[in-house]
């Protein structure tokens, strides 16, 4: 399945909303990230934000941070009739490569790969199927990223959903430099996230 969709029905209906949303959406926000106010009118105009940082607090350590936020077109319910069907997401985005969720234990697990990345990253963690609005956190309980921390954020604003995804982590120096890792969780999170608004507007 392709993630692409034609470019004059995305763009009836992508958002486009009032400076009237900005409190709510910096509300539901705040709690996990501030975003700056070129950053909420990104958001207004149907735009996916995404930062993404990492340093080395010590010599033999690394950490990493991402925020990503988008407003899907549809309300959440409606946009999650898709987006919790975790076993499909490689067929969403090229660069997860497998994708398995298991309804008892609510383990998912992905095996990502990149050309930024020197090898292919396996994640696994525990996530209900999310199908309403609300934040949902979880932990990875192994691979490359083992105990990141992160929430999910889904969030009814009017008749549109903003969805988010909060993440830190914290572990043993990689071989992947600062920068390099830096941009690929910036660009595989922006990237991710409008490939799942796309893929589920309909």
């Amino acid at each position: 399945m392709s993630f692409f969709i034609n470019e004059s029905s995305l763009s009836q209906t992508r958002v486009n909303l009032s400076a009237s949303f900005d409190k709510p959406i910096l509300d539901e926000l705040k709690p996990f990230y501030t975003p700056s106010e070129g950053q909420i009118e990104d958001l207004l105009k149907g735009e996916v934000i995404s930062v993404g940082k990492v340093d080395s607090p010590t010599p033999k350590e690394q950490q990493m941070m991402l925020f990503v936020s988008g407003i899907h077109p549809r309300n959440c319910i409606r946009a999650m009739r898709k987006l919790s069907l975790y076993e499909n997401y490689h067929n969403y985005m090229d660069f997860v490569k497998s994708s398995t969720y298991d309804d008892k234990t609510q383990r998912l697990n992905f095996t990502i790969d990149h050309a930024l990345l020197p090898f292919p990253m396996v994640v696994e963690f525990k996530i209900p199927r999310i199908t309403k609005p609300g934040h949902y956190p979880f932990v990875f309980e192994k691979g490359f990223l083992k105990d990141l921390k992160g929430t999910v954020i889904v969030h009814d604003v009017g008749k549109y959903c903003l969805l988010g995804l909060k993440t830190d982590w914290r572990g043993p120096e990689s071989k992947i430099p600062n920068v390099v890792f830096s941009t690929f969780v910036q660009t595989v999170g922006r990237l991710g996230l409008e490939h799942l608004i796309r893929v589920s507007i309909f």
